[in-house]
């Protein structure tokens, strides 16, 4: 005999809400990630030439000590999904500028949706959980310190996380 579950109440429901996370990882240290790379092509490189096993090895050990070092820099920032209401908020607060709007003209492009400049590092200041800015000011300086594919890699997590669908098999 089965037995079914009481409904749920619409308190319950909202009680039960837990917007998606996502963690990204950041190398901070940009030269240890970049020999991490080029170190990574010349083994390739050298495999695929038939090097001899001394050459091999040597830049296999470099390579394990450049990963230390990239890895010794690694942190993990926690960004969690805000409510569609804060997300609508942060993109009215932050719309797009003239200049923005005139290219996407000349391109024949669609209007941006916001200016991406602003919104970007307020919606990555908005999501993160951990480790949490004690102030704006030290977030901006934060932003304001990574490349360009750090700002990247965050920005592209802060739209996945805010987009994914939390039950993705559509329960």
């Amino acid at each position: 005999m089965t037995t079914r579950n009481a409904p749920l109440t619409f308190a319950q429901v909202r009680d039960r809400i837990q917007r998606p996370r996502r963690i990204v990882a950041l190398t901070l240290d940009a030269a240890a990630a970049a020999e991490v790379d080029a170190l990574d092509e010349l083994l390739d490189r050298l495999r695929a030439n038939g090097a001899d096993a001394d050459q091999v090895a040597t830049v296999t050990a470099a390579l394990r000590d450049a990963n230390q070092a990239a890895e010794a820099s690694r942190v993990e920032i926690v960004l969690e999904a805000v409510s569609h209401r804060t997300y609508q908020e942060l993109r009215a607060a932050h719309p797009a500028t003239r200049e923005q709007i005139d290219e996407a003209k000349r391109l024949g492009t669609g209007e941006p949706a916001f200016d991406a400049d602003q919104f970007a590092p307020a919606l990555v200041h908005a999501q993160i959980t951990s480790p949490r800015p004690e102030s704006g000011e030290e977030f901006d300086a934060f932003w304001a310190e990574l490349s360009d594919g750090q700002l990247r890699r965050l920005w592209d997590a802060a739209l996945a996380v805010q987009l994914q669908i939390a039950n993705p098999r559509g329960h």
